[in-house]
């Protein structure tokens, strides 16, 4: 109903608008990516030792109105083939046709001050902020995550720029396997009693090209049937420092994050609520780009993000990702996905470089460990609660070669990560080990339309 008032209301702005100016009032553009991946050795118990699945996202973006006023819409089609009932597959993996997106952009000029520009988005809508560690619309998961709400935007012309939000976030829907597997379709639903808002602010460009970032976040969610997480109440305070890479110098990365209220935690299946959440993240990285042709860049990266000391007392210390994407710093997405940013710690060297023209390979070895030997491993949730399988998942190689064919028209990529199991590894699967995970893809991307996508 809220869609179809927006609609109704944009396209009678645009029709007014029409009147005054010979262009388009309405604009229409298209994506689709197939991924088809290979996963031998999957550790989940649940799932089949080795698993192929064809990812298909398929998606329609319109643009209507003119002036200060504009609608923005786009629906999505994203679903999973080849799989079967032993396959790994949750809502990350199929969302069938749903209107992501049906929201309401005013734009202002000059707001505050000469040359800042500003707009208030109303209704339905996917977002970035900042890095994209903790709010993202993921460009690697095959399904979005998308909120209901208000967000307001202002920029400066000397790079500042701030962002504010208040939105519930939006529950994917069918979430059954049966329902999943057949890629049936369902509206997806709000998650009820929940909110969650924030503001985001970037410092203007100092002379040396650093930057700087502020946030916060705050979470409440409670505890109602079918939600898609159990009760958590806590506020995420951040702050990030980067110099952006340019041939020829070095650059870096500093991003903290601290988390405090009250979360819930499953221990042998018991969940346990209004724990008391003390949190936090860390992100460090530093690098050089090379003035040469294939302007090859080198990055020594460490993370840290906590995990629950004692999964007995009253605390529960293990990060929370929120709704952020993971897949440019640790791990591909779709089938593969062992690693989130929760109780874990992994320093690691990244090369990127341009052998050619549009042509982009990137080459990234890592360690893995859990913060605390006692907390889950947060990606497939293998855990010891006495701590005597030591910390050290493994070590992983990954891989991508990127060609874009057609610049923002047609792009191939190819991929693969092959994980050498640790000790925790090997002791928390004993007899159900079944060898390190190498996983292969191969993805094409298309585009039509004039136009990147949004959010």
């Amino acid at each position: 109903m809220l869609g179809a008032s927006l609609l109704a209301l944009s396209l009678t702005t645009a029709v007014h608008g029409q009147a005054d100016n010979d262009a388009p009032a309405v604009k229409l553009s298209f994506q689709q990516r197939s991924r088809y991946q290979v996963f031998d050795n999957d550790p989940r118990a649940a799932a089949a030792s080795h698993d192929q699945a064809l990812e298909l996202q398929t998606s329609m973006f319109v643009e209507a109105g003119r002036g200060k006023v504009q609608f923005n819409g786009e629906l999505m089609d994203a679903r999973t083939e080849l799989n079967d009932s032993r396959s790994f597959l949750n809502t990350n993996h199929t969302d069938a046709l749903e209107p992501l997106q049906a929201n309401v952009t005013w734009n202002f000029s000059d707001l505050l001050r000469p040359g800042y520009t500003g707009s208030l988005k109303v209704g339905r809508f996917t977002t970035d902020i900042g890095r994209r560690r903790f709010v993202s619309r993921s460009n690697a998961r095959n399904t979005i995550t998308s909120y209901s709400g208000a967000e307001w935007r202002w920029r400066g012309p000397d790079g500042r720029n701030a962002q504010v939000f208040w939105a519930v976030p939006m529950r994917i829907l069918p979430s059954s396997k049966a329902a999943l597997l057949a890629n049936d379709q369902d509206l997806d639903a709000g998650n009820r009693g929940t909110t969650f808002r924030g503001a985001y602010y970037q410092f203007r460009k100092f002379a040396n090209s650093d930057r700087y970032e502020a946030y916060w976040f705050g979470l409440d969610q409670t505890n109602r049937p079918g939600n898609d997480a159990p009760p958590r109440h806590f506020d995420t305070f951040g702050f990030r420092a980067f110099r952006p890479n340019t041939p020829g110098k070095w650059s870096y990365e500093v991003e903290t994050a601290k988390e405090h209220g009250t979360s819930s935690a499953t221990v042998g299946s018991v969940v346990r609520s209004d724990l008391v959440h003390d949190a936090e993240y860390y992100h460090w990285e530093f690098g050089y780009t090379f003035a040469s042709k294939m302007a090859p860049l080198v990055l020594l990266q460490y993370d840290r993000a906590s995990g629950d000391r004692d999964p007995t007392d009253g605390r529960n210390q293990s990060f929370d990702p929120l709704f952020g994407e993971r897949r440019f710093d640790f791990v591909p997405q779709g089938l593969y996905t062992l690693i989130a940013r929760s109780n874990l710690r992994t320093p690691g060297v990244r090369l990127t470089f341009s052998p050619w023209p549009r042509l982009q390979t990137m080459l990234s070895y890592r360690s893995f460990a859990l913060d605390s030997a006692r907390d889950a491993w947060s990606g497939i949730g293998f855990r010891d609660v006495t701590g005597v399988a030591g910390r050290n998942i493994g070590t992983q190689l990954e891989g991508s070669f990127t060609w874009n064919v057609v610049p923002n028209r047609l792009a191939f990529e190819n991929g693969f990560a092959h994980l050498w199991a640790g000790r925790f590894f090997h002791e928390t699967a004993g007899a159900g080990f079944r060898g390190n995970p190498l996983y292969v893809y191969t993805m094409v991307t298309k585009k039509f339309g004039g136009r990147d996508r949004a959010p």
